[in-house]
């Protein structure tokens, strides 16, 4: 049965007197320890362990259809994220790239209409010049076509202009496209499982390798119904693995890593309704955590965070 110790007892005064120094053995990087007396949830039976899993787990995908040209990472290789997994054949892709880099660099429309623009804009004031010297001096239909091509020359070089935009546009897709020829990891972890190899085809969307991150794990318990509101984000929890067919007395077995309640779920667990489930997440730098493991739990009831949380308003 669910233990709660609470100020005055023996067990709370020892872990009053429990130094950081003295937690800071247990797990690298872990939160201190609570200061002063504080009351504590111990879930340790068989039925109230947790178990560890990944916060960030995924099956990383190739984002276009094609054929995989190299891997550059096996099983239990580190993925970096952001770093090539492996990558495609693209010279088609990069063909395409070259092509579209011409046309967007090609300004030869903007330098003719330009030209045309130039040759009109000085018809156009020399005919002005030679009616103001003499109305007359050129007709009304020569004046007409001068301005009209000018207004051509005008229109010629916004069309170039705009042609060069759309080139840009389209070299910048020719890009994207060629970049979705490399496989990269979405975040920092291992290689769990490596489902393709070089020379075979995969389709878009279809998954390469399986990653998870072990550098922070999480582990879900059950509260007992009583201790629920007690129980908030943000307070300290306390795991031991328990190995399943050992009698306690493997090393990572009596080392303590510390971690936060980062989620309570509002809702009583419907089978038995006597429960509320928690999930705690934890920092794992030297990787002694593994998903799958069994923990027991010592929660440190404190209201330090959860006095600062805004309480609902009444409607």
């Amino acid at each position: 049965m669910t233990a709660l110790k609470t100020a005055g007892t023996v067990a709370v005064g020892m872990l009053a007197t429990l130094s950081v120094a003295a937690f800071g053995q247990n797990g690298a990087g872990q939160d201190p320890a609570p200061r002063g007396a504080t009351a504590t949830l111990v879930l340790e039976s068989a039925d109230q362990l947790g178990r560890l899993d990944w916060i960030e787990k995924s099956e990383v995908a190739a984002l276009r259809e094609g054929v995989i040209e190299k891997m550059e990472l096996r099983e239990g290789d580190p993925a970096i994220k952001d770093q090539p997994i492996g990558y495609l054949h693209k010279e088609v892709a990069e063909l395409t790239v070259a092509k579209n880099a011409l046309m967007a660099s090609n300004t030869a429309a903007i330098e003719k209409g330009q030209a045309a623009w130039e040759v009109a804009l000085t018809v156009v004031a020399r005919n002005k010049r030679l009616n103001e010297r003499k109305p007359g001096m050129v007709s009304q239909e020569d004046v007409a076509k001068a301005e009209g091509e000018l207004k051509v020359a005008v229109a010629q070089i916004n069309e170039a202009k705009e042609q060069v935009a759309i080139n840009k546009a389209e070299l910048n897709l020719a890009k994207q496209m060629l970049k979705e020829h490399t496989i990269v990891a979405p975040f920092n972890g291992i290689v769990i499982k490596r489902m393709k190899h070089p020379g075979e085809s995969v389709r878009a969307n279809e998954a390469v390798v399986e990653i998870g991150n072990l550098a922070r794990l999480w582990a879900e318990f059950h509260v007992p119904l009583e201790y629920a509101l007690r129980v908030k984000e943000g307070q300290i929890v306390e795991i031991q693995p328990r190995l399943v067919g050992t009698r306690g007395d493997q090393p990572i077995e009596r080392m303590k890593f510390r971690g936060k309640i980062s989620f309570v779920n509002p809702e009583i667990q419907p089978v038995g309704e006597t429960a509320v489930l928690i999930r705690a997440e934890f920092d794992n730098p030297n990787f002694e955590l593994r998903p799958g493991f069994k923990v027991a739990a010592t929660i440190f009831l404190t209201d330090d965070v959860a006095s600062r949380t805004p309480q609902p308003t009444a409607r």
